[in-house]
């Protein structure tokens, strides 16, 4: 206990207050008030020290996770600004050139060239989809749009484009569905198929119709083909998947 002036403080344990087996009281264990309140401040001089130390854990935390959203944002606008194009490939009514669809990067670069124009090259035309419209096919309106493509990277081993589906089987993942498309069937020489999203996008000022490479839908037409499962002149759905 403190005596008459505060300069003791007496602190007497719990079990102090009760007489033990042998009758003896237990010793009061005091300190000086001088020895107390140091040992309180050296406390709270600790606890402002821990306070600290996890204040300052945090702002690095906070610092961390605000560089790594900046290094997402930038690779995002990096992945938004370069990986576009234009769709392109041969004119519909020449009988050479190449008989695929590409992707033409928007930032081409160059080696060697000349710009003549006598025989001897292949050609390549940006190309647009002709259908009527409303088509009832599309969720926007396309007819005589300049198409654009993107080349997209992905994290998986496989990915695979299936024609006559619109949705992916079990087990893969869906990266994006449209409708198969290709040349008219009376235009010259070989095409490819492509798929084309259910939504495509369009180049700006695009909607010229200069009847280059043109995309057609695609539909099933029976005979070897069975009907069922398949049915006359349906328009062909396909989905892009990966594993």
């Amino acid at each position: 206990m403190a005596n008459i002036n505060g300069f003791y403080l007496c602190i007497v344990g719990f079990a102090a207050m009760f007489v033990d087996t042998s009758g003896d009281l237990e010793e009061p264990k005091c300190l000086s008030r001088f020895d107390y309140d140091h040992k309180m401040l050296h406390k709270l001089i600790n606890l402002e020290k821990i306070v600290e130390t996890l204040k300052e854990s945090l702002r690095q935390s906070e610092e961390k996770m605000i560089e790594s959203l900046r290094h997402s944002e930038v690779v995002i606008e990096k992945l938004s600004n370069k990986i576009g194009g234009f769709t392109a490939g041969k004119k519909h009514n020449e009988k050479g050139g190449g008989s695929d669809t590409i992707c033409l990067p928007e930032d081409p670069s160059w080696s060697n060239f000349t710009t003549g124009t006598d025989g001897g090259r292949g050609y390549v035309y940006g190309t647009e989809i002709d259908i009527r419209e409303p088509s009832g096919v599309f969720e926007s309106r396309v007819n005589q749009q300049d198409i654009p493509c993107v080349a997209c990277h992905i994290k998986t081993s496989s990915v695979i484009m299936i024609p006559g589906r619109s949705h992916c089987y079990t087990g893969w993942h869906l990266e994006y569905s449209g409708y198969l498309m290709t040349a008219f069937h009376d235009h010259h020489g070989p095409h490819n198929h492509v798929c084309v999203d259910h939504h495509p996008e369009a180049l700006h000022r695009g909607e010229a119709n200069d009847n280059q490479h043109i995309l057609y839908v695609a539909v099933s037409k029976c005979g070897s083909l069975p009907c069922p499962p398949y049915d006359e002149n349906k328009e062909l759905a396909c989905v892009v998947c990966s594993l």
